[in-house]
């Protein structure tokens, strides 16, 4: 009888100290290989004889080298080669959770740049966001290695769950959340006069495509489209940027409270 064929799982490369050195506090385990350049193996010891007792692989490398092992300049002196994380499903059990913990939440809405996704996730981590959504959608950015690289460390912090369909979710979550989007038209409330007002439920923020913004379908399970107040001189802040006001708003002042 023939062995079932299992599919080798992918591997990413996470680049830079702060990303690598908060990988190895909270997952070491994940880390299957590190390569780094003489500067940075400076500080890298502690890192070395972790893996040492598990007989992992770690090496100093010439730039060069090192830079063909993470397939990218922005390689930040270092690199720990780990399995790609399959993204989560949201099961029953952990929307029961995210009720009873009043967990506040971000959903993404075929946010396509890796980049703005890195950013999001590391203002997710700061305020404390530990559940990130996003729709089965072949326009959404997924946690690859640039999303790793610009959240920081970021990642260590944050769940990445994957819905086949925002809208289907979003009337479902509404029943213990409180659904914000972003609106570039109308007169819709600004953030903190929605937070005068006063949230009957944890907050779930929405944020959209870069050009696009929301989707109609989604929008209209929001229970309230905001939007964030400026000088008028240019449309609209960065979808990273805007995930920054709004989880000050929403989630890091009225913890504070």
């Amino acid at each position: 009888m023939k062995t079932p064929f299992v599919p080798k799982q992918k591997e990413i490369n996470i680049c830079g100290w702060q990303a690598v050195s908060t990988l190895f506090a909270r997952h070491p385990a994940e880390v299957r290989r590190l390569f780094f350049d003489a500067p940075t193996g400076k500080r890298a010891g502690d890192l070395c004889r972790l893996l040492a007792q598990h007989k992992k692989v770690y090496r100093q490398v010439e730039p060069a080298e090192l830079e063909k092992v993470a397939g990218t300049v922005h390689h930040g002196g270092i690199v720990a080669v780990i399995g790609e994380r399959p993204l989560k499903k949201v099961t029953r059990e952990v929307l029961a959770d995210w009720a009873r913990t009043k967990a506040p939440l971000l959903l993404l809405d075929r946010v396509s740049n890796a980049n703005n996704v890195g950013a999001i996730v590391r203002t997710a981590a700061f305020f404390g966001v530990r559940a990130v959504i996003v729709p089965d959608h072949p326009a959404q950015a997924l946690p690859g290695e640039a999303a790793h690289r610009v959240a920081e460390g970021g990642m260590e912090f944050v769940d990445f769950y994957r819905v086949p369909a925002l809208p289907e979710f979003c009337a479902e979550l509404k029943r213990t959340h409180f659904l914000l989007g972003t609106s570039l038209t109308g007169n819709q409330l600004s953030p903190a006069q929605v937070k005068e007002r006063g949230l009957p439920r944890p907050p779930a923020i929405i944020l959209g495509n870069e050009e696009k913004g929301i989707a109609p379908n989604v929008a209209t399970q929001c229970d309230r489209l905001v939007k964030i107040p400026g000088a008028d001189t240019v449309e609209s802040l960065n979808v990273s940027a805007a995930a920054a006001v709004l989880c000050w708003e929403f989630v890091g002042a009225m913890a504070t409270k």
